[in-house]
């Protein structure tokens, strides 16, 4: 059976912005993988509840933006996952999130996307060895702080599976990436009127209209 290659592409999505088009463009454009399926935490472990606007409209907003990129799927397993086994979970982790989809999809083989600045911060996920050891990544470079250039983020990822010794498989893209984060969009929105033009150029236009006849994050 010849399997499908999917990428994984999970956050929160608070909300979805050029940055996060961008990499599911590249992949989609250069023929990386078969589909990228965009999954929106339903339950995230590494996100205070209260400042995360309802899975709905993160949804919502996941289709507007990705609706006219092919081969590209939101789909809903994580609250698929939590509405099932919420008697036994409270919050959904990437690996079993990974490992549930392994079991149900057997024809496809997938892959997981992240950003250069997540990517340091691996030792502090949930079963973060068995991640990196079971799952091909895709990671995308980000500007940081402390990793000046390309070669020393490659020094970075080759010494992390050495570290744990794990044979950690990854690809690592130097395509630019819009520059904004999420936290950022969010701040512009608080002076949404001033901020307006401003805002066009990091959220496809239908979501803006959305994020403002739905009044969210202001």
């Amino acid at each position: 059976m010849t399997k499908r290659d999917v990428a994984i592409f999970g956050g929160t999505f608070n909300p979805v912005h050029n940055g996060h088009i961008d990499m599911i463009n590249y992949l989609v454009d250069n023929y990386i993988v078969d589909e990228v399926w965009v999954l929106p935490s339903y339950v995230s472990p590494h996100k205070n509840i209260n400042d995360i606007i309802s899975y709905e409209d993160r949804v919502n907003m996941l289709e507007l933006s990705t609706k006219n990129i092919s081969n590209t799927i939101v789909n809903q397993f994580e609250k698929e996952f939590y509405d099932k086994n919420n008697d036994l979970v409270d919050k959904t982790y990437t690996y079993e999130i990974l490992e549930a989809l392994k079991k149900k999809y057997l024809n496809c083989r997938f892959h997981f996307i992240v950003g250069f600045d997540s990517i340091k911060y691996i030792h502090t996920w949930h079963r973060y060895k068995e991640l990196i050891r079971d799952y091909w990544f895709y990671i995308f470079d980000r500007e940081d702080d402390e990793f000046k250039n390309i070669d020393q983020k490659r020094k970075y990822l080759s010494n992390l599976g050495k570290n744990y010794g794990i044979n950690f498989i990854y690809e690592l893209f130097e395509t630019k990436i819009t520059n904004i984060s999420s936290t950022e969009i969010r701040n512009l929105l608080k002076d949404i009127d001033k901020n307006h033009d401003e805002l066009l150029k990091y959220l496809n236009p239908d979501v803006l209209n959305y994020i403002i006849d739905h009044r969210l994050y202001f």
